[in-house]
């Protein structure tokens, strides 16, 4: 349990809940409070705070809402330091995406940027079990196709799983929220069975590039295979 001394005195000019979160934040980025420690009551808060029990709580709620502490309630609750939560951020950067209305060209220039970018890490951080998954997926969507269904949902994570496989949270939490943005054009322009066939053969050559570990291929599939995608959501959104 934190200690009064661990907390500053509250400037009168500025949002009295916001100044509360932001200082139990940065005692959690600094690694003062740890995942399940447990923050002290509302009542010991308002006290060491000198203010009310309504504005702590505010405080804790905006906590929560970013994934930094969890509330439980019950004789055992009590606000505790939460695991990161990357799937937090990842909504609040899809959010702040399609709130910005997004449009097709910014979307595909973005991704053309970043997941040329991964491509050059998965390829020496790659491991055998990170291209297993990446072929898995591959044979589902597969599976699925000759099943006549689409394979939106496992299209999607081809591109997920080859940002895990580079080996760095920011890329994955990146890709995760530009593939939730994608998804949503994919859902509102419903491509047809073809089309999803053709993102399949260019997944393949992908795959088939990252075993051979040949880097220049790769790119250059994977910027046709964005920039077709770019030109197939434009058509679909005319019609």
């Amino acid at each position: 349990m934190p200690q009064p001394s661990l907390f500053k005195p509250l400037k009168k000019d500025k949002r009295i809940f916001q100044q509360i979160s932001d200082q139990i934040r940065g005692l959690i980025f600094s690694g003062v409070l740890r995942p399940g420690n447990k923050l002290p009551s509302e009542k010991q808060l308002a006290s060491q705070f000198n203010t009310g029990r309504m504005v702590v709580r505010e405080a804790l709620r905006t906590l929560e809402q970013s994934g930094l502490v969890i509330v439980k309630q019950g004789s055992l609750g009590g606000a505790f330091i939460k695991n990161p939560d990357t799937a937090v951020i990842t909504r609040s950067i899809s959010d702040l995406i399609k709130i910005g209305n997004v449009t097709l060209r910014e979307l595909t220039e973005a991704r053309l940027g970043i997941e040329k970018v991964i491509l050059e890490f998965a390829m020496v951080r790659m491991e055998n079990e990170d291209l297993d998954l990446i072929k898995k997926n591959i044979e589902v969507s597969e599976q699925k196709l000759s099943r006549g269904e689409r394979a939106t949902e496992e299209n999607i994570n081809f591109h997920i799983l080859l940002a895990k496989s580079a080996k760095n949270i920011l890329f994955e939490m990146i890709i995760e929220s530009i593939m939730n943005v994608t998804k949503s054009f994919l859902l509102s322009l419903k491509p047809d069975v073809k089309y999803i066939n053709n993102v399949l053969t260019y997944h393949k050559k992908i795959c088939i590039a990252l075993e051979e570990k040949n880097l220049p291929v790769a790119k250059q599939i994977m910027e046709k295979h964005l920039i077709d995608i770019n030109r197939k959501f434009k058509d679909l959104a005319k019609t």
